[in-house]
């Protein structure tokens, strides 16, 4: 089995095991999260999102990790918050001053993406990426959806890249995620317990 036939099966068991994730576990988890990540114990991932100007997130699809909860805590804080849109096949992040659904339109794939009347941000202006993925190893190494917006977009960034911030169920760490030179890694991974959304 070669590298893309090994990240397909991974991506469609974690589909599969994501999708079983109930609205109400999904809620909970969204409701929680800003102090779940606030009780992380990691200096530096505390000290780089209290100095955060901009920070870039996304809207949960298909059973992943809901940070709604997140991105109004940043908001609530000051902090501002970018969202992706994908422009001519490329991605592209942009302010919203909320969640409101008169700041996002609804893509052809039923994503949430800012509304098309919003000027793209510059990369060198955000200072954390919350990273969404299929799953990651312990190491850190990030397993996307398959389109490589991700890493082409952190990847042109070089050295001055943000730091990218993986949120994931236990069950997306997966010790055989298999990776070649274009897929970024996360600098930490929060990872839920399964307690949290064991139903």
């Amino acid at each position: 089995m070669n590298i893309e036939e090994e990240k397909k099966k991974i991506r469609k068991e974690i589909r599969r095991r994501r999708r079983e994730l109930s609205s109400k576990t999904l809620s909970a988890i969204d409701n929680s999260l800003p102090e779940f990540i606030s009780a992380i114990g990691d200096k530096e991932l505390l000290k780089t999102l209290k100095n955060a100007k901009r920070i870039a997130l996304y809207r949960a699809f298909d059973g992943e990790v809901p940070v709604d909860g997140l991105a109004k805590f940043f908001m609530d804080k000051g902090i501002t918050c970018c969202f992706p849109r994908i422009e001519n096949d490329r991605m592209v992040f942009c302010d919203c001053i909320s969640l409101d659904d008169s700041e996002f339109t609804v893509s052809s794939l039923g994503i949430k993406e800012p509304d098309t009347s919003k000027t793209p941000v510059e990369p060198k202006d955000i200072d954390v990426v919350v990273l969404p993925a299929l799953a990651y190893n312990e190491e850190g190494t990030r397993l996307g959806a398959g389109g490589g917006f991700y890493d082409r977009y952190i990847g042109s960034m070089g050295s001055a890249r943000p730091y990218l911030l993986g949120i994931c169920y236990e069950f997306q760490i997966c010790s055989d995620v298999p990776s070649d030179g274009h897929d970024i890694s996360a600098d930490f991974i929060a990872v839920i317990p399964e307690e949290e959304y064991a139903e």
